[in-house]
């Protein structure tokens, strides 16, 4: 969500957001349009033998398999220069690391326009993330963490549980910010 509202800032830094997922053409045209993703290109990868595996972003044990959370920065050359990958998919990162890699780069801002998806979308269909639901998920995750963390003795739980509230929390952010952009309340 993050990299989703801080759009200008990536394109300034001559860079753009791709997001890979195993859900299909539909599913990814279905998220792009409900959630307004214009400047964030999602890429279908099935079982992820295109680009997932390839990248070791995919863990075939959860739900048939599923993308890792990761967050990459490929030059313009094809080298991989930035690289966080989750170990579930419930570990996300802040993104201020991003940030900072692609400021290193000094690249020129780019200009890549609004992506449309070009499949249609079904008026049926069902079972992806509504704009509704997130910030209770977030905060419930946000909640849960600092909870979890609070009654943990061992110091490198006690770490993981305080890095899933905060980015809970910054998910959050985005999420407020994302709404005020796009006028829910």
């Amino acid at each position: 969500m993050r990299l989703a509202t801080h759009y200008d800032q990536i394109h300034q830094a001559g860079a753009e957001v791709v997001a890979i997922s195993v859900n299909g053409d539909e599913r990814q045209a279905g998220m792009a349009k409900r959630w307004g993703l214009s400047h964030t290109r999602m890429v279908s990868d099935p079982a992820g033998e295109t680009y997932l595996q390839a990248l070791d972003l995919f863990d075939p044990k959860e739900r048939d398999g599923i993308a890792l959370p990761g967050m990459l920065i490929i030059n313009p050359d094809g080298t991989e220069t930035y690289r966080y990958q989750g170990r579930d998919f419930a570990d996300r990162t802040n993104d201020d690391d991003l940030f900072a890699a692609l400021s290193d780069l000094d690249l020129a801002p780019i200009n890549p326009g609004p992506w449309e998806p070009t499949t249609p979308v079904p008026e049926e269909l069902r079972g992806y993330f509504r704009p509704k639901d997130f910030g209770a998920y977030f905060r419930g995750n946000m909640f849960g963490a600092i909870a979890v963390a609070s009654r943990i003795q061992d110091p490198e739980s006690k770490m993981l549980a305080k890095e899933h509230a905060t980015m809970s929390r910054v998910s959050n952010e985005a999420w407020d910010q994302w709404r005020k952009e796009n006028s829910l309340s």
